[in-house]
């Protein structure tokens, strides 16, 4: 099923088409966006003006017209603020059915804010505690409060950057008058959203607007770091947003139009755009914020899904957005039932190791996070070419645009994905060299312990059962046990400790176990058989893929005899 979502907003049109692909989720295949400025000039009237409806009529047909192209099966199409407050909202709804066939809803504020909730929530992962949400229209700011489960409150504000601009700005650039006079109207009109807001202790921010995506864009820029690929997940310190704020004020319109990583109509708008943010994040004491990627109409995709749930091919529910979102790739690169079972095996294997040796490497919660997600995904550069497929899911990886993760994360496990097989993370590669001293080091290690892992799924038949870790005098053992015909899986494993061996500083001894079943069926001779019948089976549904793999038991790690080498 194919899903097209356009938001009519104040100052620009925007659409995503997008491809439901299980559990409520979905991929983005096609954007466009036009800045068609439906509000200009009608913030002080409260009427759309006759050239601006045009414009973005004209625009709307285009849009529906690639859509219908697209063979989309359903067309969502909402309007805000400046549609919401003008009189003559049913003219304008009018022009555009007849050109489209298409009627636009227009929705309320708070209907606004829950939409950009559930595209924030899909594209990010929200922690348990309040968070605020801003997004910041041409025509309105939306602050949005809700936590990982649930929206808890949304406000909003005639704080638009498109309105503001018009009613508010005047000279080029703006005096130190009129920025104090914005400065005054931006505290009046947000006093009581922000009061609202407040009362919900929000502990960060996230933004989902085009306003923050440029700030954020220009931030990037002025710390010497070229243009920012990733916008999702990025964080823009208010330290940062102070210093460009006052930048953008100081400067001519034309010489923002000149600036790297926005456009004309941006340009023109971005100041009060700036002022808003600047001043949400200072009255609720944030000290910066994350960007979201998702915006509205992301939002009107997430709850067509999940209204519709029937209509569409339903997976298994996994809690964790990082590996749902890892899956999603895992599904469209390795869709074979082998496949799938050969990467949650990995994970299972390579977490086994990480927990039994931490005490060794001093990792946390995040880096073991990171550990499976490079585990699952470690082979689907397979699906371009086997030969060099290591460099073919570093490239995936880093462009699969995954969710719940920031542009550092996603560079962390797309390397060690690349170094699972062939070579090691070293300096002499740009991209490590890139990394801090820290990161270099977190590469190296989950590298080391993927490296195994994968050798002791070598044959792809899942031999190892469990896994145990011991620290002795002489280094450490890594003792599998195993199934029959487990011979591949010790030897590729033994010719993979050498990283591990440079993390640990001491030798490093993989040791079968005893067999972990005895009296295997037809292909009990393991190596050189042939696949048994489970693994050729039809690939599953996507509900029966296990929202976790079982995990292999990693002892606590033992001293024998006194301190390992």
């Amino acid at each position: 099923m194919q899903i097209a979502a356009i938001d009519i907003g104040s100052n620009s049109i925007h659409m995503v088409i997008a491809r439901a692909i299980g559990g409520g989720d979905f991929e983005v295949v096609d954007r466009e966006r036009e800045v068609v400025q439906v509000g200009r000039g009608s913030f002080r009237g409260a009427r759309l003006r006759a050239e601006a409806v045009r414009r973005t009529v004209s625009a709307l047909a285009r849009f529906i017209e690639l859509a219908r192209r697209r063979q989309v099966d359903h067309i969502l199409c909402a309007a805000t603020a400046a549609v919401r407050e003008s009189g003559n909202a049913g003219a304008f709804i009018a022009a555009a059915r007849q050109a489209t066939g298409i009627s636009p809803s227009v929705i309320p504020p708070e209907e606004e804010g829950r939409l950009i909730y559930l595209a924030v929530q899909r594209a990010l992962q929200l922690e348990p505690e309040p968070a605020l949400i801003v997004d910041i229209g041409g025509g309105s700011l939306q602050l949005v409060v809700g936590n990982r489960e649930k929206l808890l409150t949304v406000a909003s504000a005639p704080l638009g950057a498109l309105r503001l601009t018009e009613t508010y700005l005047d000279g080029d650039p703006p005096s130190d008058q009129t920025l104090e006079r914005l400065q005054n109207h931006i505290r009046k009109q947000a006093a009581d959203a922000l009061t609202a807001i407040a009362a919900h202790h929000p502990v960060r921010a996230y933004g989902a607007s085009g306003t923050i995506h440029a700030l954020a864009q220009l931030a990037h820029l002025d710390r010497g770091q070229g243009v920012l690929e990733r916008v999702n997940g990025f964080v823009l310190e208010i330290d940062a947003l102070r210093r460009l704020a006052g930048r953008l004020e100081r400067m001519r319109l034309r010489e923002r139009e000149g600036l790297q990583g926005i456009d004309a109509s941006r340009a023109e708008i971005i100041v009060p755009g700036a002022r808003v943010l600047l001043h949400v994040l200072e009255e609720l004491n944030l000290d910066g914020i994350t960007i979201s990627d998702f915006g509205l109409r992301e939002g009107l995709v997430t709850d067509y899904l999940a209204s519709h749930a029937r209509e569409v091919s339903v997976s298994g529910e996994v809690e964790d957005l990082r590996v749902r979102s890892a899956l999603q790739v895992l599904q469209k690169f390795q869709p074979e039932d082998w496949q799938v079972k050969h990467a949650w095996h990995v994970s299972a294997l390579a977490l086994a190791m990480f927990d039994g040796l931490a005490t060794r490497h001093g990792l946390g919660a995040r880096e073991r996070d990171a550990l499976q997600l490079a585990a699952l995904l470690h082979d689907v550069g397979a699906a371009v070419a086997y030969d060099n497929h290591g460099e073919h899911s570093y490239y995936l990886i880093h462009n699969a645009n995954l969710r719940g993760l920031a542009p550092d994360e996603v560079e962390r496990v797309a390397l060690v994905a690349r170094y699972h097989s062939k070579g090691r993370p070293r300096r002499r590669d740009p991209r490590v060299e890139a990394l801090t001293r820290r990161d270099r080091r977190v590469v190296r290690w989950l590298t080391a312990l993927l490296r195994i892992a994968e050798a002791l799924d070598r044959s792809h038949y899942q031999r190892v059962a469990e896994l145990e870790v011991r620290r002795r005098r002489d280094g450490v053992v890594i003792r599998a046990r195993t199934r029959p015909g487990a011979q591949l899986e010790i030897w590729a494993a033994r010719q993979r400790v050498d990283l591990l061996v440079r993390m640990l500083g001491c030798a490093v001894t993989v040791r079968p176990a005893l067999t972990a079943a005895r009296g295997a069926r037809a292909g009990r001779n393991g190596v050189g058989m042939r696949r048994p019948a489970i693994v050729r089976a039809p690939r599953p549904a996507p509900r029966e893929l296990p929202a976790r793999a079982p995990e292999p038991r990693a002892a606590e790690p033992r001293e024998r005899g006194g301190r390992s080498g």
